[in-house]
């Protein structure tokens, strides 16, 4: 599958979550998206006004990604909800470094609004039971993301399984056809 294929066939499956994604769908896909918001992200840097836009295409992809990603898991012979499995320890993560920032309050947050690090970090510094629970969840979502990157690296199940026919495998590689 091309790189215009693939995007081609994820935004033509918006929000298919059922069937299989091969993986050069996959990561055709991730790359057209990265390349999207990097782009985006200059822009809003060169153009503030128009900083709104990386917000907007992370949402407008946020469906089709989780789609193709499930899909991809269903082509590994995997169910899609493995993926929320292995989003745990980022959202316990994220959720643990916004719990310490309510926990310090005001008290890190600078003149700007913005949180000043330099004295989160000497807060944390001071504190071995927030430094020993984040470098656990770290150490936890770095393994998950590796499993990640394997699992989606990972070639087709080879011949149908519960999630349908193997795209490799179907004539033009069209999901839709069938095999005689």
């Amino acid at each position: 599958m091309s790189f215009g294929e693939a995007i081609k066939s994820v935004f033509s499956k918006y929000a298919t979550f059922s069937g299989r994604a091969r993986r050069s769908e996959f990561w055709y896909f991730f790359l057209f998206n990265m390349i999207v918001s990097i782009g985006l992200t200059i822009l809003g840097r060169k153009v503030p006004i128009l900083g709104f836009l990386g917000s907007l295409w992370s949402l407008a992809i946020l469906i089709p990604y989780l789609a193709v990603t499930v899909r991809r898991f269903h082509d590994i012979g995997k169910s899609g909800w493995n993926y929320l499995y292995l989003l745990i320890p980022s959202l316990l993560y994220v959720g643990y470094l916004v719990y310490l920032i309510i926990q310090v309050g005001s008290s890190v947050v600078g003149t700007n609004g913005a949180i000043d690090s330099d004295v989160l970090s000497s807060m944390l510094m001071n504190n071995s039971k927030a430094l020993l629970t984040i470098a656990i969840l770290m150490i936890a979502t770095l393994i998950a993301w590796i499993v990640w990157i394997v699992w989606m690296a990972r070639d087709s199940e080879p011949g149908e399984n519960k999630w349908g026919p193997n795209p490799k495998e179907m004539p033009n590689n069209d999901p839709e056809a069938t095999i005689s």
